[in-house]
Formats: structure tokens, C-alpha cells, sequence
């Protein structure tokens, strides 16, 4: 378990008729057991996070004092129960989320899971010059965190329809830095993919809290996914390029407008199924961020099943089958090898671009340092032009061969960009 202290102090409180001196640390045990779950168990639909009294009672006996308090401050909601099938379930208030300030972090390891330094495997891992790994590892250790609780609280960020605050997300990032400066030390491939303490972090903590000297500039591939569906596809049929279907999916893959074409389709069907009933919450609108999620469940989930996202059943099966019949039809014939499949061979192809252009630069520069991301890579904004030259000149190599619609007029060759961090990685 983690100890997360906040910014309460003692107090005194009217509990049934009683004066009862609640104490700060007591405080800090009760939440925390609460941020724990949130942390590692999630929340529902309805963004409750599911706690039995059990973990309550381990961190401390008399916490239904606290929890009344919580609830009666406005700072906590809770749901309901039913014996014997469901505990409670409970939800920090925006009011919780703007007032609430971390003033330290206690993390005690799991000796049987936890190890200080996680040494570099070669499980899955593509056939990387050994060279460029270890220099790549020397660049992680070299790059510093500006994380200080007492100085500084990390940015809390709403959710993209700026709604709520994802409280989950800032606990999480605030944890994963903690670890990160006690010297608790990720960097390793598994399924082709380099997985380390920065990648964890969301995108917003890597920009403004992790620097190589200076602050960060990102590289990565638009699209991704879709792009390494349609080089997957020219690699395996070089004649599909000839199909007019997939040459306006690589037009809208090129153009950067894939996922929008996908979400303005899907949102369509879904706005005929609503039949006037506008607060019909099976047919709400599909965020941006739900859509590329979505796509990546259709390329790895079951032929046979409507792929399930927050409690909706888009049809993406039947729009990709009507939008792009060839990808479609190759996709479900590729899925068919095994689960896995299309995710593993698209990782693959994104891996071996990321670390030819990483290998090239480290031919180029001695002096250049660089942190991954998965489709992405990080360098000083002061290496930014060197970078740039590499980058479009293999980005232009990657999608020359690939067809595209002459008559589409939005056409744009994609361009390196400059400190622009998406949302997260799925």
C-alpha cells in the first residue's frame, strides 16, 4: 500500500452526539485506502471505485467516523450496497478534486513483486544494435525530474469534454514519479515495445516535468496505428494498392483525418439510433479519445463479437466493413491467425521505424540524447532542427510507396511537430 498525507489537520467533530478529536494521520489512512483503489482497481460507469470494509478496517478500525465526515464536508459520495453482492462504492467530489493538495507520498514495496532496478530483457524485443540500447538506457538515466511536492502540485487535468477532473490520472502520475525518484526504475521490452518509468507518465508530465538539460520536444508518428495498418497491407498485397477503397484510406491515414472521419461516422449512426430521444445515454456521442480506444479493440478483439467500449456497442464493425471493405476484410482474415496478430505486427513495424530513425541520429550526433514513447521519441528543444531532418526524411520513406486518392484535395503529407503532446498512449 501507498500512504498519501494531504493537507488536513486535526479537528474536532459532532459524530452521533459526540465530540470526537479526528487526527490527521487518521485522515491520511482513510484516503489512502480509498486513492489505493482508485489507483489500482478503477472505478464503474459511473466513476464509483468498489471498497470493502475489509481494506477500510486493515488501515484502521474506527474509519466510519471519517467517512461521515468525508461525506458530510461534501467532499465524498457514496453510493449503496446490497448484502452479500455489492459494497459501497465511493466517488470523490469536485469539490475534493479543486481544494485537495498532497503534502507527501509514502510508498512501501512489495518485496515479493517490487525490485529497486528493473533490468533490461530482451523478451519480445525486435533485433535493436545492442549499442543504440545501451546508449538509449544512458540518455533515461541521464534526464532529470522536477517533481517537488512541497514546492510545486502537479497540473490536475480534466477529461477531454472538460467535464470532470481525472482525479485516477493525477494520483497516478503523482505515485508514478514518486517511485521514479526513490529509484524504483523501469526499461524493458516486452511485446516489441520499450516500456520505462516515462512512458507510464501521462503526456502533459512528461512535457512540463521530465527534461534532458532543457525542456522537451516530441516526434511521433501520426495516426499510428492506421498508418502501420495500411504498410502492413502493402507489405503483404502489394496490389491492393490499386484498390480505390484503399486509396481513400490512406488519404484520410496521410491527411491526419482518419479518426475524425471515424468518429463524425460512427457518431452519425449514432445519432439515427437516437430516434428523438436525445437523453438516451446507449446513443450519446463518441469522444475523440474513445474512438481511437475503439479502434484498437476492433484490430485485436474477437471476429465474432461487437467490440464493447463505457457501457457502448459503436458499430464499428459494420462502418469499417462499408467505409473500407479490403482493410476490413484483411484485418478480420489476419485476426483469425490468433489473438494478437494485428497488434503484434503493427508494433513491430512502429518499433523498427522509431529505432532506425533513433540508430541514425546516434550515427549523426555524439552528442544528441533521446527518451521513447512508444510511437514517439523526445529530445532537447535544443536538437529540435537536427531531429526534424531525420524524422521527415524517414517519415517521407515510410509512406512513399503508399497510394492515396488524387481526387481528395485535404491531401497533406504529415509534418514532424514541435512540442505537441497527445493524449496518452491506449
Amino acid at each position: 500500500m501507498t500512504l498519501f498525507e494531504f493537507n488536513f489537520n486535526d479537528i474536532e467533530y459532532n459524530y452521533l452526539g459526540k465530540v470526537i478529536q479526528l487526527k490527521r494521520k487518521n485522515f491520511d489512512l482513510v484516503l489512502s485506502v480509498i486513492v489505493n483503489n482508485i489507483i489500482h482497481e478503477g472505478v464503474d460507469t459511473n466513476g464509483y471505485t468498489i471498497i470493502h470494509s475489509k481494506k477500510f478496517i486493515t488501515a484502521y478500525a474506527s474509519y466510519k467516523v471519517y467517512i461521515n465526515y468525508f461525506i458530510n464536508r461534501g467532499i465524498l459520495i457514496r453510493d449503496y450496497y446490497i448484502v452479500g453482492y455489492k459494497s459501497w462504492g465511493y466517488r470523490f467530489t469536485e469539490l475534493f478534486k479543486q481544494q485537495v493538495q498532497l503534502t507527501r507520498i509514502i510508498y512501501y514495496p512489495d518485496k515479493k513483486v517490487d525490485k529497486k532496478v528493473v533490468k533490461v530483457t530482451n523478451q519480445d524485443c525486435l533485433n535493436v544494435d545492442p549499442k543504440t540500447l545501451q546508449r538509449l538506457k544512458k540518455n533515461f538515466r541521464s534526464c532529470t525530474i522536477d517533481f517537488d511536492l512541497q514546492k510545486k502540485q502537479l497540473n490536475k487535468t480534466y477529461d477531454e469534454w472538460g467535464n470532470y477532473i481525472d482525479i485516477r490520472k493525477w494520483f497516478r502520475n503523482n505515485l508514478l514519479l514518486h517511485k521514479w525518484q526513490k529509484g524504483y526504475e523501469i526499461f524493458t521490452f516486452t511485446t516489441n515495445r520499450l516500456y520505462t518509468n516515462f512512458t507510464s507518465l501521462s503526456s502533459h508530465v512528461r512535457k512540463n516535468n521530465i527534461k534532458l538539460n532543457e525542456n522537451l520536444v516530441e516526434f511521433d508518428i501520426p495516426n499510428s496505428f492506421p498508418l502501420m495498418v495500411s504498410i502492413y497491407m502493402r507489405n503483404e498485397n502489394p496490389h491492393i494498392t490499386s484498390d480505390y477503397d484503399f486509396q481513400q484510406y490512406c488519404s484520410s491515414v496521410i491527411s491526419g483525418t482518419f479518426y475524425t472521419s471515424l468518429m463524425n461516422g460512427l457518431n452519425s449512426i449514432r445519432n439515427c439510433n437516437k430516434k428523438g430521444n436525445e437523453n438516451d445515454y446507449s446513443t450519446r456521442l463518441l469522444s475523440r479519445s474513445e474512438v481511437k480506444l475503439l479502434f484498437q479493440i476492433y484490430l485485436n478483439g474477437d471476429n465474432n463479437r461487437q467490440p464493447y467500449l463505457n457501457s457502448l456497442r459503436p458499430s464499428i464493425n459494420e462502418y469499417m466493413y462499408m467505409k473500407y471493405p479490403c482493410v476490413h476484410e484483411i484485418i478480420l482474415a489476419t485476426k483469425i491467425g490468433g489473438k494478437g496478430n494485428v497488434y503484434n505486427t503493427l508494433v513491430e513495424i512502429e518499433t523498427k521505424f522509431i529505432f532506425d530513425v533513433i540508430k541514425v541520429l546516434y550515427e549523426k550526433y555524439d552528442d544528441i540524447k533521446i527518451l521513447t514513447c512508444h510511437d514517439a521519441l523526445y529530445v532537447s528543444n535544443l536538437n529540435y532542427d537536427k531531429v526534424k531532418e531525420v524524422w521527415d526524411s524517414k517519415m517521407n520513406d515510410l509512406i512513399k510507396d503508399l497510394p492515396f486518392d488524387s481526387n481528395e484535395d485535404y491531401l497533406n503529407l504529415p509534418e514532424s511537430r514541435i512540442s505537441i503532446f497527445e493524449e496518452d498512449d491506449i
